[in-house]
């Protein structure tokens, strides 16, 4: 009789336009229990308020596992310097729409960025191995519920109500005391 089955390991994915060292060297950059689930070589955008697209760096892109933060990421690394470049954390409604087949872009924590990827076939990769990552966190934890918010506007917390309505409360004296219990009960 044998056990339960080993539980399923992620194997780390590299780039197909690195060789085989280069995409292991990139396997050692990403960290103690983190799996590469797909790679591509990248240009890394960022949008600005203007409306134009500013390059911010280059290199291999990883949708990165990271088992000790419990969460995913892309994050760009340098592979001849060995750092990370780039890095955004996929919240819960990440989602990345499709410009064109070498292009993506997403919103970040700071602003929209955007991905030109060196190959179709890398990108085709990347998008789809994030959609289906996400689509599984969305059945696993339900639909976000949309949150609306209203400005409620209360007249009774201004600073002139508030410091000429404040008076210094004796906690101890609020609560009335409570007489002990003896066990018991005085029956012989």
């Amino acid at each position: 009789m044998s056990g339960p089955p080993p539980p399923r390991r992620l194997v780390n994915t590299g780039s197909i336009l690195l060789t085989h060292q280069e995409n292991e060297c990139l396997f050692n950059y990403l960290g103690r229990k983190c799996t590469s689930m797909s790679s591509a070589v990248v240009q890394v955008y960022t949008g600005d308020r203007n409306g134009s697209w500013s390059k911010r760096c280059c290199g291999v892109a990883c949708l990165v596992k990271d088992n000790p933060q419990r969460s995913y990421f892309i994050r760009v690394f340098d592979i001849k310097d060995g750092r990370m470049m780039f890095e955004q954390e996929l919240y819960q409604d990440f989602k990345m729409q499709n410009h064109r087949n070498y292009f993506a872009s997403f919103a970040g924590d700071t602003c929209q960025v955007g991905l030109n990827f060196a190959s179709e076939e890398e990108a085709k990769r990347f998008r789809s191995t994030v959609s289906d990552l996400m689509g599984r966190r969305q059945r696993r934890t339900g639909p976000a519920l949309p949150m609306a918010t209203v400005d409620i506007k209360n007249p009774e917390i201004d600073r002139e109500h508030r410091n000429s309505n404040f008076k210094q409360i004796n906690i101890n004296a609020s609560f009335p005391r409570r007489e002990k219990k003896t066990k018991g009960g005085g029956k012989k």
